[in-house]
């Protein structure tokens, strides 16, 4: 198959929405005639990404991540542009070939297909004869076959099998050893996992990264061995069951977060699937933006004892100044989500779950901590944490609540409360953002951004440019001009959205063209102010093409060669002044 065309890829984009595919992806919200959501390029905790329907294109105003709906697929998945367009043909039902495009060789870890083999090994175990006693220790559990399967539940023997098969597939003593599966002693390579229910670790795409393993017959040995970080594996960029929980989360448009794989197990024995863990660690800055790109809709249910609320609050701090909507479910009995489901059952947990504590509430039932509501100064202390709460609330109602349970709690009234709170309002408003988006420039980079933006919104001035200028003096600029007069000359008109898809993954490019296309400029019908600005390019130009003369004149040592450049010096001011 010939690579495919321009005009196939087009048709392909003019059949499917750009919102409907990065929905898919990112939580959207609808402000006017445009969509808004979190950046996924850049570390980002207010909508600052704008998808306009009607353009068919996506801009980040903070970071200038742009273009169509093939290079959002492209950067997100982190693969070629033209196997995004595989995947966005597939949700139309197209079947793009793209085995003749020449793919980027990556060069992938040798621990992957360890980790593959050795699970494959373990899940093999578990259906053997030795694994008998295990099975059943999965089935008292409530674990059913249907979710060792789709965990991949494994079993490692008494023996070192793994590390056998492991040397005849010829892997190096170095890599077995790096993927932490063994140690070794006296020359010899020994598993550390011995007889241990295998739980794998995948990333976020899916592939096995890691191993825990969980004792099952009551030895005296630590509950839990997980594989050490490697370099695939680090356990703070990573959420267990990630890469099956996010259609879950598109699907139920909330997401569930949990600290152990064993919680989201069992959840999904009850039917709960939009959960993800983060594997006992404290939450990382990374885990939160994974989680916050997933869904805006989120409901923490760490561990119920003290280290649960610790963790809880930590998980909040991230989430300061964020739209995200988190609610809190704190588990009675000190117990974690696994053990509650195993003694009180499914419906009173899916009671929890229906019936969450709102972020505000949590927080100021926290600072109750210690207070003594008999002393004066107690109360005060804890009025005023309150307050600080509070004055982060954009929502008047909700606002307006918590100060009734304050006043209702201390006795204070409520006007004399609302006198101590100054209300700090968040400008998350992405239109005022767009405002703050133009870059200081001189008058000749203004000029030229000038050019190009009338380029774009006049079809006329693409050919006027071309043959009253046709030449930038900035690369970039240049190259964008160059190539905005092809596509004009190609197809004989000039649209944007087009464009950028005729630009396929050139990515410097689209996003100046997109970056100039939202400056704040005049469209112009008057071709004396275009011709102004022709002006102030070849102004530019000369003063360069004088300061390379200039220094050639200094460094010349031939007379009749110094006449020469002197006297283009004076042509080329004598030129500059007429």
């Amino acid at each position: 198959m010939t690579k495919i065309s321009y005009e196939e890829i087009l048709s392909i984009q003019r059949r499917v929405n750009i919102v409907d595919i990065i929905r898919n992806y990112v939580p959207l919200t609808q402000k006017g005639k445009n969509f808004f959501g979190i950046c996924p390029f850049h570390d980002d905790h207010n909508p600052s990404m704008s998808i306009s329907p009607e353009r068919q294109i996506y801009r980040c105003f903070v970071c200038g991540a742009s273009g169509n709906v093939f290079n959002f697929v492209m950067e997100y998945e982190k693969i070629s542009y033209y196997e995004a367009i595989k995947v966005v043909a597939n949700t139309i039902g197209i079947n793009v070939e793209i085995d003749n495009i020449n793919k980027q060789n990556v060069i992938k870890s040798p621990l992957y297909s360890i980790y593959d083999i050795s699970c494959k090994i373990y899940q093999n175990n578990l259906n053997t004869p030795f694994g008998k006693k295990a099975r059943e220790y999965l089935k008292e559990r409530n674990i059913n076959d249907e979710i060792i399967k789709e965990f991949k539940i494994g079993l490692s023997t008494i023996n070192d099998e793994v590390i056998d098969i492991l040397n005849k597939k010829n892997f190096s003593e170095m890599d077995i050893l790096k993927s932490g599966l063994c140690i070794k002693s006296n020359n010899n390579l020994y598993d550390i996992y011995k007889n241990r229910i295998m739980f794998p670790l995948s990333d976020l795409e899916g592939n096995i990264v890691g191993f825990s393993g969980r004792i099952y017959d009551n030895s005296n040995e630590n509950k839990y061995i997980n594989t050490k970080e490697t370099d695939i594996f680090k356990k703070g960029e990573l959420l267990y069951n990630y890469h099956i929980a996010k259609k879950e989360v598109r699907k139920e448009k909330q997401i569930i977060v949990v600290e152990g794989f064993m919680d989201v197990i069992r959840l999904s024995t009850i039917g709960i699937k939009n959960v993800v863990a983060t594997m006992g660690t404290a939450i990382t800055k990374v885990q939160a933006n994974l989680i916050r790109k997933l869904s805006s809709n989120i409901i923490l249910m760490f561990d119920g004892d003290s280290a649960g609320d610790k963790a809880t609050l930590s998980f909040l701090s991230l989430f300061t100044n964020s739209d995200a909507n988190i609610k809190i479910v704190r588990l009675e009995d000190n117990l974690d989500p696994d053990e509650y489901i195993m003694k009180k059952g499914k419906d009173r947990l899916l009671e929890h779950i229906n019936k969450p504590i709102n972020e505000v509430s949590y927080k100021i039932d926290k600072l109750k901590t210690g207070i003594n509501f008999n002393d004066s100064e107690d109360v005060s202390k804890y009025v005023n944490l309150v307050l600080k709460e509070l004055e982060n609330i954009e929502d008047d109602i909700l606002r307006n609540i918590e100060l009734k349970k304050l006043s209702d709690l201390t006795g204070l009234d409520i006007q004399t409360l609302n006198s101590n709170m100054s209300i700090k309002r968040k400008d998350i408003n992405i239109i005022d953002k767009i405002k703050t988006d133009n870059i200081k420039m001189d008058k000749y980079d203004k000029a030229s951004k000038y050019i190009i933006f009338n380029m774009i919104k006049n079809n006329k001035i693409i050919l006027y440019y071309f043959n009253n200028l046709s030449y930038l003096p900035f690369d970039i600029d240049r190259k964008l001009a160059n190539e905005i007069v092809l596509f004009y000359k190609k197809y004989n008109s000039f649209n944007i959205n087009d464009f950028v898809t005729y630009l396929e993954d050139k990515k410097d490019l689209i996003d100046l063209v997109l970056k100039i296309d939202s400056m704040d400029f005049k469209v112009e019908d008057d071709y004396s102010i275009i011709d102004s600005y022709f002006k102030t390019i070849r102004e530019y130009i000369n003063k360069k093409e004088i300061t390379n003369l200039t220094n050639e004149l200094k460094k010349e040592i031939n007379v009749n060669k110094r006449k020469e450049i002197a006297q283009k010096i004076v042509e080329i001011k004598m030129k500059e002044s007429s």
